[in-house]
């Protein structure tokens, strides 16, 4: 069963708690289309292979050298065959950091800063600030290429903490670049930034482990728990996903278990709007986590501390004017995924800025790393409560950035990895929650920036928007790739008539350098960059 066919069938269960708006297509008319959906296994299985065998006839011309590089100059080109070429040793992307300082110490800044702009810095960064970053949007923008300017500040350690002063700083840096990214972007601006440079990690984690807390209460008091003990209650899942999990929109609790927790008649009342007599999980954790008397009664669930409730509150006030600034400014913007000890606590704190300002459009994108095991539920879990909410839904998908990190975390802490078994685990899953939000976009309940380097991804998209009858060019589903790679996709892209943006970092070259953990991974795949690049320029 696909994962669209997962969130129909959740969606059916909901018992009427989501009414999706009538579309223009039946569903008849969307397996014409290709959709993938429920049915016989052959059926299914043919659909499968029919969207596939589609996607492939859309082309990506690696030879048409003359369109594709048009604007690199001469010294651009031998540098990214250099570049790509090294990062392809595993054992300079391994020893980057060392590498750097090592560099750093032996050359001194001004020569090393000066050497990297050349070089590393000049590949892969736009520049240390908005004036050297203009001329190298305009360049893309001559060329069909939108920029999307990535504040990649972040922290990492929870034992570290810059302080309040810092993270007060990156928010007036942030909305600086809001502000100038109007004026260096002629079309509507995008831009990206990451949560832990508003606040601490030690903060993202502890609010992390309450939010773990509350939703091991919801599993073990809801009523799909209860039936499933008793056995009444069987479903029929692919292994690649954990049932628990992606069950989680389907649970309910009823008010009889919410009493026996919490004693607290009055505020499941006021909570079940529909007087349904029970509350679904984004229902049951929204009422925790807005009253401190219910958690201190509920066994089980982390405190939630003054100091932390504090800090909760200055995140959620820099968040805020950020969230205001783009709506303002008529932009756009991406909070970036990080670790997954802090990724729950990030991904709610986006869910609430996008319930509350996306509005008719995405003005708050949260990312979605396919990478991960649990993604399907996450997304699933958004996904329907922006169509019983009524918003859209903002989603940067992307495969994954920390995966040899958090592996090793898992291994060294002896606890389950979050990341998938294999590639072609995360290859299958990107192109399956593709299908989940292509649906909301198809009902106007979602915005896509899918983010891929991977050519059957992106010829996929392609087919698919076609199979919506959507334009190329439509700010629905638009095309993202990073500065310095994947270049000949991304013009191709464009000069195709899509809307595709090239992800920009950009500060000073030793925030910069190192590149962070997202670019060392792809780094680690661009051994098929670099091998086009060479065959195109040379034939």
């Amino acid at each position: 069963m696909s994962i669209l066919s997962r969130f129909q069938v959740l969606r059916r269960k909901a018992g009427g708690l989501i009414n999706l708006p009538n579309t223009t297509k039946s569903p008849t008319d969307l397996n014409k289309v290709g959709r993938r959906g429920s049915g016989t296994s052959n059926a299914h299985h043919n659909s499968r292979v029919g969207v596939r065998n589609k996607a492939t006839l859309v082309g990506l011309d690696h030879k048409n050298t003359q369109q594709t590089y048009r604007s690199k100059s001469n010294f651009e080109l031998v540098r990214s065959l250099l570049i790509l070429k090294t990062c392809t040793y595993q054992i300079f992307v391994r020893n980057a950091e060392k590498t750097m300082r090592f560099s750093r110490a032996v050359l001194g800044r001004p020569l090393f800063t000066y050497i990297m702009k050349k070089t590393f810095y000049g590949q892969f960064a736009g520049g240390e600030n908005i004036a050297e970053l203009k001329p190298v949007v305009e360049k893309l923008a001559n060329h069909g290429v939108r920029s999307m300017l990535n504040f990649s500040v972040e922290q990492a350690d929870l034992g570290s903490s810059k302080g309040e002063v810092h993270c007060q700083n990156n928010l007036e840096t942030i909305l600086g670049v809001l502000e100038s990214s109007k004026e260096v972007c002629e079309v509507r601006p995008y831009s990206s930034f990451k949560i832990t440079g508003l606040t601490t990690p030690w903060l993202l984690n502890q609010f992390t482990e309450v939010l773990k807390g509350v939703e091991r209460v919801f599993l073990d008091n809801s009523e799909f728990e209860r039936k499933k003990k008793q056995g009444r209650f069987m479903c029929s899942l692919s292994d690649e996903v954990n049932s628990n999990e992606i069950l989680l929109a389907n649970r309910v609790i009823t008010r009889d278990a919410f009493i026996a927790l919490t004693s607290s008649p009055q505020s499941f009342d006021k909570a079940d709007e529909n007087n349904t007599g029970t509350l679904d999980f984004q229902q049951f954790r929204d009422l925790v986590l807005s009253n401190l008397d219910i958690i201190k009664q509920i066994h089980g669930v982390p405190e939630l501390t003054e100091e932390l409730v504090q800090g909760i509150e200055r995140l959620r006030d820099r968040l805020e004017q950020i969230a205001e600034k783009t709506k303002t400014l008529d932009a756009r913007i991406m909070i970036d995924a990080e670790q997954t000890y802090m990724q729950p606590a990030i991904d709610y704190f986006t869910l609430e800025l996008m319930r509350k300002h996306n509005q008719g459009v995405a003005y708050v994108y949260n990312t979605y790393q396919c990478y991960l095991k649990k993604t399907p539920n996450t997304l699933t879990l958004d996904a329907m409560d922006a169509v019983s909410r009524g918003y859209n839904l903002g989603v940067k998908l992307v495969r994954g950035a920390y995966m040899v990190e958090e592996t090793a975390r898992a291994a060294r802490l002896n606890y389950d990895n979050p990341i998938q078994d294999s590639k072609a685990d995360t290859d299958r899953t990107y192109h399956e929650m593709l299908d989940v939000v292509l649906e909301l976009v198809s009902r106007d309940h979602c915005f896509v920036l899918a983010g891929s380097h991977n050519e059957e991804t992106v010829r996929y998209l392609m087919s698919r928007l076609g199979d919506l009858r959507l334009d190329p060019g439509t700010e629905k589903v638009v095309f993202g790739q990073l500065y310095g790679l994947c270049d000949p996709t991304t013009f191709q892209l464009a000069n195709s008539g899509y809307t595709v943006f090239k992800a920009i970092a950009w500060g000073k070259v030793e925030e910069v350098l190192p590149l962070g953990p997202s670019w060392r991974d792809e780094l680690r795949r661009t051994r098929g960059c670099w091998e086009v690049l060479l065959e195109s320029w040379i034939f």
